[in-house]
C-alpha cells in the first residue's frame, strides 16, 4: 500500500515537471504528418533533444471539415507554441514569427499595406492608399510590395484599383468557357475561338475561319475606300 503511494506520488511529481504554463518558441522541423491533419513537429530549445517531439497541431482562424484557412508554417520557421493545461505532451502552434535571420517582407511599420507572400514570391497584397488589390505569381521580387508590373517581367499581375482591372502578363492572357469557347490576347496577336470559327488580329492582318459567314447593315460597306452597296 505505502509503495503504490509512494509510486502514485513519484508520479505526479513527474507530470508536475512536465508541465510548462506559458508560450515557448521554438522551430519547425516536420511538416509531413502521418495523420493528414495539419500538424507540424516542432523543435523546442528548453526539451532534451533526443526526446521525439509530439505532433503540434496548428490555431487557424477557421477550420472544420475539409474547409478553413490552410496556411501551415514552413520547415525551419519560427514558431510560437502553447501547451493545453501545461502539458508538454500537447502542443499548439499558435502563430508564427519574424526575427533577423527571417525578416519580414516589408520594412516595418507599413501600416497601409497588408499582404501574403510565400517563399516562392507568390502574393496578394492590399493597399489602402491608393485603395488597390493586387494578385502576382512568383518569382516576384521581395524588395516592393506588390511588385512593379513590367511587360517582360518574369511574373504575372492582376490589379483592381479605381482605374479599372489590369491584367499584366509577359507572355499571353487567355480566357476559357466551355470546351469550345476561348480568347488569347499574347505577345503575337488576338486570337477568338468558338467551335470551327475562330478570328485573329496579328501584325500581318486579320484573318477570319467560319463555317458560315452573314454580314448585314443598313447603310454602305467601305472595302479599303471602295463603298459596296449591302441589300
Amino acid at each position: 500500500m505505502i509503495e503504490e503511494l509512494i509510486a502514485s506520488i513519484d508520479s505526479s511529481i513527474e507530470d508536475i515537471r512536465k508541465k510548462f504554463y506559458g508560450v515557448v518558441t521554438g522551430t519547425v522541423k516536420n511538416v509531413d504528418d502521418p495523420m493528414m491533419l495539419g500538424r507540424v513537429q516542432v523543435e523546442l530549445p528548453f526539451v532534451d533533444a533526443s526526446d521525439s517531439s509530439p505532433w503540434a497541431r496548428v490555431v487557424t482562424p477557421m477550420a472544420g471539415m475539409l474547409a478553413g484557412q490552410y496556411m501551415l508554417p514552413d520547415k525551419d520557421d519560427e514558431v510560437l507554441v502553447a501547451f493545453e493545461h501545461g502539458d508538454l505532451r500537447a502542443p499548439y502552434v499558435i502563430g508564427a514569427l519574424w526575427s533577423v535571420q527571417a525578416l519580414p517582407p516589408l520594412e516595418s511599420p507599413e501600416s497601409q499595406i497588408r499582404a501574403i507572400r510565400t517563399r516562392g514570391g507568390n502574393q496578394f497584397v492590399i493597399q489602402e492608399n491608393p485603395a488597390t488589390v493586387t494578385l502576382q505569381n512568383g518569382p516576384t521580387p521581395s524588395s516592393v510590395l506588390p511588385a512593379p508590373t513590367k511587360p517582360t517581367a518574369e511574373y504575372n499581375t492582376i490589379e483592381l484599383g479605381s482605374g479599372g482591372v489590369t491584367i499584366d502578363s509577359a507572355t499571353a492572357v487567355k480566357i476559357e468557357v466551355g470546351a469550345s469557347t476561348s480568347i488569347t490576347v499574347s505577345t503575337t496577336g488576338v486570337m477568338i475561338s468558338v467551335g470551327s470559327t475562330s478570328f485573329s488580329i496579328t501584325s500581318d492582318g486579320i484573318e477570319l475561319s467560319a463555317p458560315r459567314i452573314t454580314v448585314e447593315s443598313d447603310g454602305v460597306l467601305d472595302m479599303a475606300g471602295n463603298p459596296v452597296l449591302i441589300n
